[in-house]
């Protein structure tokens, strides 16, 4: 397969043709943001709609759950003969099953309890987790200092490389134009 060359990108000659290229990397820019912000107050109006349209469906669904619940408290036995927990009727699978297991530690908070834990001796009920903290290792390296060196001799070092950007000056307040959809349509 022959390789293909990019296209050549003709690169400003004078500041005059710099300040127009940046000019339109700006404008482009102020559309991206236009258009995300479009879009999150669109996704955001769709949300609003579809919560609004869901709600009392939830709120039905819960009302027949309960009504279900209670029913099944009093119908299960008969259903089953005792010999499942849940049968399938109307298109659905009814019944009780067993939840997954969490653990419960009444009256003691987390932090407690691994603390007793560890005083007994049952780390092998513990998890122990570490991380290097790359913030300490950049500061010891960039010190120069025992630990920083250290560092350095076990193979770790600070990498920083200079790269080329294109910020605004100042950051533009974008106001979204909101437009119907109707309109947008035509």
């Amino acid at each position: 397969m022959a390789r293909k060359k990019a296209p050549a990108l003709e690169a400003p000659q004078t500041v005059e043709e710099a300040v127009a290229v940046i000019a339109e990397y700006r404008d482009l820019l102020d559309k991206l943001d236009e258009l995300r912000l479009d879009g999150e107050s669109s996704i955001a109006r769709i949300k609003a709609a579809h919560d609004e349209f869901a709600a009392p469906l939830n709120q039905r669904m819960k009302d027949l759950f309960i009504r279900l619940r209670a029913w099944w408290a009093v119908a299960a036995p008969s259903m089953t003969d005792g010999k499942t927990k849940s049968v399938a009727l109307a298109g659905c699978k009814i019944g009780n099953r067993m939840s997954t297991p969490s653990l419960k530690h009444d009256g003691l908070k987390a932090e407690q309890l691994v603390e007793q834990l560890a005083d007994l001796g049952m780390a092998e009920l513990l998890r122990i987790t570490t991380k290097l903290d790359k913030q300490a290792c950049i500061a010891a390296i960039s010190k120069g200092d025992e630990l920083g060196q250290l560092l350095l001799w076990l193979g770790a070092r600070n990498h920083q490389t200079e790269e080329f950007f294109i910020d605004r000056a100042e950051k533009k307040a974008v106001d979204p134009e909101l437009v119907s959809v109707e309109e947008a349509a035509e």
